[in-house]
């Protein structure tokens, strides 16, 4: 049985038909790449994948639980436990330091473990370790960004959905975060990334144009 299984998904903003009938399987520990020209739907799939918006027909199924919809209990575990997201938006608290942001993610991690060992490679890794102790507003885009996927590759999760991850970042940086998803990924996660970028689909096992 496959991790998530779309079936026969249709979406609709107004007139416009976003997705129609589509159809797409993805089985645990999969990298996938979501690639297709603006407005093509991408960022609609991962968010109807994601439960954060619901399809206006068909069926999402992830790890065998039916009828998901963003406001179901089963779709709020699955959000609370199984799924991390890379957003465009970064998703961080601006007023908070990047220590408490990142303590968001490792609440849901074994109290046994030493979290500020794990917040301080975290930061290493990124080239962010100066960084701890900062509000999110003082730091740049790309540094947010960072952040943001740091607190996803720390929430103890087995999907990974990444909305151009690598959108805001150099040529360094968005290396750094392609070593951290294949890293990742072989861990056993599955990956869903929507992507511009040729380098980062390049690094899944399977691209769908949309």
């Amino acid at each position: 049985m496959s991790l998530v299984s779309l079936k026969n998904i249709s979406k609709s903003f107004g007139k416009n038909k976003i997705l129609e009938d589509f159809n797409l399987e993805i089985e645990k520990g999969e990298s996938i790449a979501i690639v297709g020209d603006s407005g093509s739907g991408k960022s609609t799939l991962l968010n109807i994948i994601g439960m954060l918006d619901d399809c206006d027909s068909g069926e999402l199924v992830i790890a065998g639980k039916k009828k998901l919809t963003s406001s179901s209990k089963d779709a709020e575990k699955l959000r609370r436990y199984e799924i991390g997201y890379i957003f465009q938006n970064f998703a961080l608290i601006d007023n908070m330091t990047v220590s408490e942001n990142l303590d968001i993610a490792l609440a849901y991690r074994k109290k046994s473990e030493n979290k500020e060992t794990i917040k301080a490679n975290m930061l290493e890794e990124m080239g962010l370790r100066d960084k701890l102790n900062n509000k999110v507003y003082e730091l740049s885009g790309g540094e947010q960004q960072r952040i943001s996927i740091s607190m996803v590759f720390l929430k103890p999760c087995s999907i990974i959905l990444a909305d151009e991850p690598t959108g805001s970042l150099d040529d360094t940086n968005k290396e750094i975060i392609m070593n951290l998803l294949q890293r990742v990924h072989k861990d056993g996660k599955t990956i869903i990334i929507v992507t511009h970028d040729k380098d980062v689909s390049k690094i899944c096992e399977r691209i769908v144009k949309l």
